[in-house]
């Protein structure tokens, strides 16, 4: 149980956080074209906090927070760096 607790608040984690980084504007991660604006950040932050809930029963409060927090702090680091290898690949196809 807690094994799947921890792989479900891990994944949720990075699902929403890569659905929150593509809701803002100026990523590159997808391409551009027609996107839900007006709601975009809902999905992500829903999955966000499903995934801190998930993780809370794992740790003690403090640890779970913090370890949430990390874990955001890298999807959100490294989803720049994907969606600028993306566009380099979409550019290439292009050409």
């Amino acid at each position: 149980m807690n094994l799947w607790l921890g792989i479900a608040g891990t994944l949720t984690g990075i699902i929403g956080g890569l659905l929150l980084y593509v809701a803002s504007p100026q990523q590159q991660l997808r391409a551009a074209g027609p996107w839900p604006t007006r709601h975009a950040w809902w999905p992500g932050t829903l999955l966000v906090l499903l995934s801190l809930v998930a993780l809370w029963p794992l740790l003690a409060p403090l640890e779970a927070v913090a370890s949430w927090l990390v874990l955001l702090m890298l999807v959100w680091s490294l989803a720049p760096f994907l969606g600028a290898w993306r566009a380099r690949v979409r550019a290439g196809r292009s050409a």
